[in-house]
C-alpha cells in the first residue's frame, strides 16, 4: 500500500511535504483481462496543506505487463504518469455526504486520520492510462488469420492474397471477359 503520514501536515496550513514511496500493487483486471505489473510501483508526490485539503501533485511509475492485441504475447511496458488529487478531511458522520465532490466544485477525495492512502487514487490513474489495444512494437504484423502462426517469427505458407470478404463478389465479376 502506498500510505503517507500526514499528521504533521494536517495541522499546518500552507506547508508543503515531499514523499517517496513504493510497493509492489495487486494485478488490475480490465474488461476481463489481468493486467500485472512487472515489480513496484513508485511514487513521487509532494502534498501541500491548502488550509482546507490537502492537494497531492508528482508522478507515477512503473512497469506493467500487457498482452499484445495483434501477436497474444507478453511483452513489458514501462509508464510514467502525473499524478494530481485533492484530499479532504472529514469528520465523523460527514462522509456520505462529501464523497465524491468538495467546496467549490473541485472534486475531492475524503479521507480521516494521520495516513493518506493514495493506493486506490493511483491505481484508478494507471487504468485510465492503459492503451485502448497494446501492442509489443508499432509495426508488430500479429497473427495469420488462416493458420494462427505468429507473422514475427516469419512468414507461414499460406495463400498470401488478401482479399476483403465484402469485396471477393467485385473480384469474380472484374475477371469475367465481356462479350
Amino acid at each position: 500500500m502506498l500510505q503517507l503520514d500526514v499528521a504533521r501536515l494536517k495541522r499546518t496550513p500552507g506547508e508543503s511535504a515531499r514523499y517517496e514511496r513504493q510497493a509492489d500493487l495487486t494485478p488490475l483486471e480490465v474488461q476481463g483481462e489481468k493486467v500485472s505489473f512487472s515489480g513496484p510501483v513508485r511514487v513521487c508526490l509532494v502534498v501541500s496543506n491548502t488550509g482546507d485539503a490537502l492537494l497531492a501533485r508528482g508522478e507515477v511509475e512503473g512497469e506493467l505487463k500487457l498482452t499484445c492485441s495483434r501477436c497474444l504475447e507478453m511483452f513489458e511496458c514501462a509508464f510514467n504518469l502525473p499524478f494530481e488529487e485533492t484530499y479532504r478531511p472529514v469528520a465523523w458522520g460527514e462522509e456520505a455526504a462529501t464523497t465524491g465532490s468538495g467546496q467549490e466544485g473541485v472534486e475531492s477525495v475524503p479521507f480521516s486520520g494521520d495516513f493518506l492512502d493514495v493506493t486506490p487514487e493511483v491505481l484508478n490513474n494507471i487504468t485510465l492510462n492503459l492503451p485502448m489495444k497494446a501492442l509489443c512494437r508499432e509495426d508488430c504484423p500479429g497473427l495469420c488469420p488462416h493458420c494462427g502462426r505468429n507473422l514475427k517469427a516469419g512468414q507461414c505458407g499460406c495463400e498470401s492474397e488478401k482479399v476483403d470478404p465484402r469485396l471477393s463478389v467485385l473480384k469474380d465479376f472484374f475477371g469475367k471477359k465481356r462479350d
